[in-house]
């Protein structure tokens, strides 16, 4: 046998396994062609996820009432209140809500205190809107607008025994995930990339 014959069967197998390859290939992309697509959920089957997300929603816990202490940009620290319930009594300078596990707790109202209503939602629960079929915004409102059974969310300041009311807010805004507190943090980082890249014709 000479010296070629042996080159000549290894390009054959090569060639053969090459073969089997490429044939593999188009036989499992053909297969993945022809594979039908999953159907797309059905009008019905929607309606009852955005229901079960609905409920996800009704079951998350409600914040009832918190006591915290923050340090201020000065250095001193105050202790914050903030509360959901209904008004067990109220007046043109205080307040006093009970939340449903009975916890009751007064705030003094002054001139700084930010009282704001939420409209009433639709007949549907969905939100209140116009006659130019814009949905309706919170407006501010004062102590003549909040009443012995409404339903509010408050958070104020602690000194000592008397605590401050620094926002009274009525209506639908005291659903659950709508916290009175103020964001203080700072967004620190900023973006310093450029893009050095080569720009393509458009």
């Amino acid at each position: 046998m000479s010296v070629r014959e042996p080159l000549r069967i290894r390009k054959a197998l090569l060639a053969g396994v090459l073969a089997l390859a490429l044939t593999g290939t188009g036989v499992a992309i053909a297969w993945s062609a022809t594979d039908s697509p999953s159907p797309s959920p059905s009008p019905s089957e929607t309606a009852s996820g955005k229901q079960d997300r609905k409920q996800d929603k009704a079951q998350r816990p409600q914040h009832l009432h918190s006591e915290s202490v923050v340090k201020k940009a000065d250095g001193t620290f105050e202790t914050i209140l903030s509360q959901q319930g209904t008004v067990d009594a109220v007046s043109p300078t205080s307040v006093t809500v009970k939340s449903e596990d009975g916890f009751t707790q007064s705030y003094a109202v002054n001139a700084d205190t930010k009282i704001i209503k939420f409209p009433a939602p639709a007949a549907d629960g969905s939100a209140a809107t116009g006659d130019d079929g814009k949905r309706l915004k919170p407006s501010a409102v004062t102590m003549a607008e909040i009443a012995t059974g409404d339903a509010v969310r408050v958070s104020g300041g602690k000194n000592g025994t008397e605590v401050t009311a620094r926002q009274i807010v009525k209506g639908a805004g005291t659903g659950p995930g709508l916290g009175l507190g103020k964001g203080q943090g700072k967004g620190l980082a900023k973006g310093h990339g450029k893009g050095h890249g080569k720009r393509f014709p458009k």
